[in-house]
């Protein structure tokens, strides 16, 4: 079974951007350089794997 074009940038999206607003809402900064940090570790490793 192919895999839909998207389907990975889309639960990025919706995992870490939501997770990224409620500890912006919250103000709680450390959490939000820890999952800015965990998004690009993850961004980082998805592009190495197109290659």
């Amino acid at each position: 079974m192919k895999a839909i074009p998207g389907t990975n940038i889309t639960i990025f999206l919706l995992f870490f951007g939501l997770a990224a607003l409620e500890a912006v809402q919250s103000r709680n900064w450390i959490r939000v350089a820890l999952w800015a940090a965990l998004a690009l570790v993850f961004l980082r490793a998805d592009g190495l794997k197109l290659r």
